[in-house]
């Protein structure tokens, strides 16, 4: 997850918006949330008057900002455009608010994964960063299951035909719409950073 207080939402609960384009897929939402909310101490509160919220709405594809941002004075923006209705992707993008990084940019990646960058989509590259040790708490071991890793053929120049990382001990990797839950190494992670009871 993100090193230090600043990405920690204050008592561990996060004020949100959902926007009206989103209407039809709302349950679907509730659900992902329900399901971070009932394995840790995070929880998810309609906005009233916070100054700092997420807001939830149909952009162009699936993606989050990182934690909390207590010095940027637009909401923290989670979309989920076509393609991303998905319990998996949502639980996904919700844990990226809650301030985790994706598993392929651990600063320890390298032990545990060959990633093709020569395969990654033009302007896709900065999925697959490596994280500095400083810019990241590892809690726990890498995890080839947890629901922030992607795929092997993610945002790849031919998908299904070229991988754009693989594990290194030849476990197939999942994309976050092909879960259902977080692993018990995920509950961990946001348990700690949380100081959850």
């Amino acid at each position: 997850c993100s090193s230090g207080d600043d990405y920690r939402w204050p008592d561990a609960t996060i004020p949100y918006v959902i926007d009206k384009s989103l209407a039809s897929h709302k349950k679907l939402i509730l659900d992902a949330m329900a399901h971070i909310e009932d394995n840790t101490c995070v929880k998810f509160k309609p906005r009233t008057n916070e100054k700092e919220y997420c807001k939830i709405f149909k952009g162009k594809g699936c993606y989050a900002a990182l934690g909390r941002n207590k010095t940027y004075s637009q909401p923290q923006p989670l979309s989920l455009g076509d393609g991303c209705h998905k319990k998996g992707t949502v639980i996904h993008e919700l844990l990226h608010i809650v301030g985790f990084y994706h598993e392929q940019n651990r600063s320890d990646r390298d032990n545990y994964l060959n990633i093709y960058l020569k395969n990654v989509k033009p302007g896709m590259k900065g999925n697959f960063i490596k994280l500095k040790p400083s810019e990241n708490w590892l809690i726990n071991d890498f995890d080839y299951d947890s629901i922030m890793i992607y795929g092997e053929y993610a945002f790849s120049k031919r998908p299904n035909v070229l991988k754009t990382m693989e594990a290194k001990d030849g476990h197939k990797l999942l994309n976050p719409y092909e879960k259902e839950s977080m692993t018990d190494s995920d509950i961990e992670r946001v348990k700690q950073m949380y100081k959850c009871p």
